[in-house]
């Protein structure tokens, strides 16, 4: 009797089990019936929660959307624009995509579905005019072409003392793309979004150049190499500076983005330089040792700077990117630098007084009359600022007509010189007019001998006329 109750105890277990395991079955199967006409949990279907709908269901959840669908259209300066869905001849499209998408899930599955989302992409569920979204997308302020901004490449500035060369950032501006504003807009609308961001989507026409071009940063760094010379000249104790300002000028930059010094500018500045800091053949004031003041014309003494040396050191310079302080190129030197070149060592000779003085670095060494060129013959002796060529001994001189040995000869103007005359009884007065030399000025021997001794070659000899200062002496 015991063993019989046991057994239908056991029997009674497995009733109970086998029961459950059957009802569990038939609300699996419920279910699973269930959900082949009804999506999974967790469906959403172009954004719209599908979960446990029918089709026809979803089919009024996705018409009730399209009914007040609107578009936002992000674009720059914090502008957003709305196309209405009824504007562009929104409505939806049920050809059986959704009746496919049911068929195609795995309602057995059901259970499984509960722990995750399925997003469904249905292209073909909305249509819309495409000539209404062409003509209301040409109504949008952002189309307006009077206001749209074009695009700035990015670009190198001007030159400036502080900063040179540098980049100028690319601008964006706001010209927009409009064939990729349609795409965009129709991908959107059909999957029914709610926004676009022209920015992240393309829409505007980008710059060709940014500030992160290889090529434009080359060319900075090559233009910057030229621009940070800077050559100071030095003219005693006076100085020009030639830096990038008048640099940058002469950069060039040709089709093939490389960069150079246009050699006619160098050129023009090298002439430009020598123009106002050459001396040699321009009018000097001079202030006599009469107490007063010459304008003296003519002559080749002074300092002329050699244009085309100066031009191609200086080219040179320049491609290199040095900063130097230097002298130019000479072609002609002085005694001093500046405008006072002959300094305080000269030979000052007054025509008209027919007297002479050698100041030797300030201090009187000779003091002498002359005779100088005949005038009443057209002899005269020219004035000028000129350089003494070099000095001689015992030399004879010879012209038409005459051949005159001389003990000292030093010239300074061609075949003009100061020389010793022994056939001269006297010298000064008014000799020259009627009884001068060739053009020479004429000395007695004693003066001739000690200038000869004292001068060198290159000392400057003054050459002027002073009217009123006839017979006079200088006020020394």
């Amino acid at each position: 009797m015991k063993e019989t109750k046991k057994t239908g105890v056991g029997w009674l277990g497995v009733w109970i089990t086998s029961g459950i395991i059957l009802m569990l079955l038939m609300i699996y199967l419920g279910f699973a019936l269930y959900y082949s006409t009804h999506f999974l949990p967790g469906t959403v279907i172009n954004g719209v929660t599908a979960s446990g709908d029918t089709v026809k269901d979803v089919e009024w959840k996705i018409t009730k959307e399209i009914e007040k669908y609107e578009i936002k259209i992000k674009a720059r300066q914090s502008k957003t624009e709305v196309l209405a869905g009824i504007d562009i001849g929104v409505m939806p499209i049920f050809d059986g995509s959704l009746e496919r998408e049911l068929q195609a899930q795995n309602c057995l599955a059901w259970p499984a579905a509960y722990f995750h989302e399925s997003e469904i992409e249905v292209e073909t569920m909305v249509d819309y005019s495409e000539a209404k979204l062409k003509r209301q997308v040409g109504l949008l302020e952002i189309m307006d072409k009077d206001k749209m901004q074009k695009p700035k490449d990015a670009r190198i500035s001007d030159y400036s003392k502080e900063d040179m060369y540098t980049i100028i950032p690319e601008e964006q501006g706001t010209k927009i793309r409009k064939k990729k504003l349609l795409k965009v807009l129709r991908r959107a609308i059909v999957k029914l979004e709610d926004k676009v961001s022209l920015d992240k989507e393309g829409c505007y026409v980008k710059p060709k150049v940014t500030s992160k071009s290889k090529a434009l940063k080359k060319l900075v760094k090559d233009m910057n190499h030229y621009a940070r010379t800077e050559i100071t000249y030095l003219f005693g104790e006076d100085q020009e500076i030639l830096d990038g300002e008048e640099i940058s000028r002469w950069i060039t930059v040709d089709d093939q983005q490389q960069v150079g010094v246009s050699g006619e500018q160098i050129a023009a500045y090298v002439n430009r330089l020598a123009d106002n800091w050459d001396t040699a053949g321009k009018t000097r004031k001079f202030k006599t040792s009469y107490g007063k003041k010459v304008e003296i014309d003519g002559g080749d003494y002074g300092w002329k700077i050699d244009r085309a040396k100066e031009t191609e050191v200086l080219t040179g310079l320049v491609q290199e990117g040095k900063a130097v302080a230097r002298e130019p190129e000479y072609e002609k030197t002085a005694n001093s630098p500046g405008k006072k070149d002959y300094g305080d060592t000269y030979v000052e000779v007054n025509l008209t007084a027919q007297h002479l003085i050698y100041y030797k670095e300030g201090k009187i060494v000779v003091e002498s009359d002359f005779v100088s060129g005949n005038e009443a013959r057209g002899w005269s002796t020219p004035t000028g600022t000129f350089a003494l060529y070099y000095k001689e001994r015992n030399r004879t001189l010879r012209g038409q007509g005459y051949a005159s040995p001389v003990s000292f000869w030093m010239p300074f103007n061609g075949g003009v010189g100061f020389h010793d005359a022994k056939w001269r009884g006297s010298f000064g007065g008014d000799y020259y007019k009627w009884r001068g030399s060739h053009g020479c000025i004429n000395l007695p021997y004693s003066a001739a001998k000690t200038l000869y001794d004292n001068i060198d070659g290159g000392c400057a000899v003054l050459v002027y006329t002073l009217p009123g200062s006839e017979g006079k002496k200088p006020k020394i």
